[in-house]
């Protein structure tokens, strides 16, 4: 008697062999199964995308999806469990976070390249997905999570950071994390960079990738890499620039351990002081990093979660591959020290589409304006346009191509300001553009987050 096949694997196979007929005729309109009709690129990308999640899970029960701890934070302690079921995947830009969503080519400036998002339109769980193209749809939450999708085939990245800072002055500091571990790329990552304050970049990126203006001064850098096809993570500091490896404890990848899973969201966890690094899956009893350092030198900093995309349908052998969504829970940071961060309501800035930005509250005192932009003698105006002053880049790694390329800018800000007016002048083939507009200050918010009841309940 033959083994009895999968509806799940039937379903999973009959969108591979889809995905392979509209491969060899572009441009035509494909009919999967659900009735879905996908048109070109997009829809070969979205079936790629289904076969692969529903590859990931077949035969394997239905995963928990794990929540915050059953319990309040301890005083000191910052925790984010994303609550919030929404009826459809809907964008996210929680209250005291920052986003930053950006693509490096071009034609993907108004709108990203598309991709099939995990949840349904209805936030059902993986294997259901959704299509998406928009930068507001790529950081989005479903059932009491946070998603980053993005698809980049020249090179992308989102990064989210909560206003509190990791304070590790006393001792040792903890941050711990829930994060899905599916990867359907393996030039598809995640990272976290632990930055001072006053150093760190909007957009810090290693400076061997093609994008961007390299790594801040001083920090220090945590990403997941792959050794022998298997997921590792892997750790770097910077001192004054200078690039140092972390010795690795472990070059044993996850999937040793576990099932890669797109529902189940498994803790990770950082423990740092001035002198010493750990970093690692406790539940796992798996620690890539536990190694002495030389003194950091410095005992406080921001905590930036990346991720990253690096056309992730390259170089992928015999399996196909594509961008992938990841899975964001339960951030905790303790100790905790709060600043206040103040979006802007506008995304984008350009001579055509306006160039003031109006920001929810006044700029509190020892604030900066933070931004990104490409362009040359960037100007800003705190009165209106009644007087400038040149906006402050922060550090640029040397030989970075200044020129073609998105700028991290660090200007201090007045106290009591509720706008900004931005000028400046083209850049090697286009006009100016900047973005992702906020206001920070070491200024503790007037309200800090709230910690939520925990969920761990399955995914719906």
């Amino acid at each position: 008697m033959g083994q009895r096949v999968s509806p799940h694997r039937t379903y999973a196979t009959t969108l591979v062999r889809a995905w392979l007929q509209a491969g060899r005729r572009p441009g035509r309109t494909t009919s999967a199964a659900g009735g879905v009709a996908l048109a070109g690129r997009a829809g070969r990308s979205l079936l790629l995308v289904m076969a692969l999640i529903l590859a990931a899970t077949l035969g394997t029960p239905p995963d928990l999806a794990r929540g915050a701890p059953d319990h309040q934070p301890a005083p000191g302690t910052f925790l984010d469990t994303f609550t919030g079921r929404p009826p459809a995947p809907t964008p996210w830009r929680g209250s005291g976070w920052d986003v930053t969503v950006h693509s490096r080519n071009r034609e993907a400036w108004d709108t990203l390249e598309p991709m099939a998002a995990h949840h349904g339109p209805d936030c059902a769980a993986p294997p259901a997905v959704h299509p998406t193209s928009a930068y507001d749809d790529a950081v989005y939450q479903c059932n009491d999570h946070v998603m980053t999708s993005i698809n980049a085939s020249g090179y992308g990245v989102i990064y989210l950071t909560p206003n509190q800072q990791l304070d590790f002055k006393d001792g040792e500091a903890v941050l711990r994390f829930d994060l899905s571990t599916l990867r359907t790329s393996m030039r598809d990552w995640v990272d976290i960079w632990v930055t001072p304050y006053n150093e760190h970049l909007q957009l810090p990126l290693e400076s061997w990738l093609p994008d961007l203006t390299g790594e801040p001064r001083r920090a220090v850098h945590i990403r997941l890499d792959t050794f022998n096809n298997e997921s590792v993570f892997k750790g770097t500091i910077y001192r004054d620039t200078v690039e140092e490896s972390v010795q690795s404890q472990s070059l044993t990848g996850y999937e040793k351990v576990l099932t890669p899973s797109a529902v189940r969201r498994d803790p990770f966890e950082l423990r740092i002081s001035r002198t010493s690094i750990k970093f690692g899956m406790p539940d796992y009893n798996l620690w890539w990093i536990d190694s002495p350092i030389a003194d950091l030198g410095w005992d406080r900093a921001i905590v930036q979660f990346g991720h990253h995309s690096y056309t992730p349908t390259k170089d992928c052998g015999r399996v196909p591959c594509a961008a992938n969504t990841w899975h964001w829970d339960s951030v905790s940071i303790a100790p905790a020290v709060p600043f206040t961060i103040v979006p802007g309501d506008a995304r984008w800035l350009n001579d055509e589409r306006g160039n003031a930005v109006q920001f929810a509250a006044p700029a509190p005192p020892e604030s900066h304006l933070r931004f990104v932009a490409i362009g040359t003698a960037m100007e800003v105006s705190f009165d209106g346009g009644a007087s400038w002053q040149q906006a402050q880049p922060q550090p640029i790694r040397q030989g970075r191509d200044v020129l073609n390329t998105f700028v991290s800018y660090w200007t201090p800000m007045p106290t009591g300001a509720t706008s900004v007016v931005v000028r400046g002048g083209n850049w090697l083939v286009g006009a100016w553009q900047a973005r992702d507009f906020a206001i920070w200050s070491l200024t503790p918010p007037a309200a800090t987050n709230a910690a939520a009841p925990a969920s761990d309940a399955p995914e719906e």
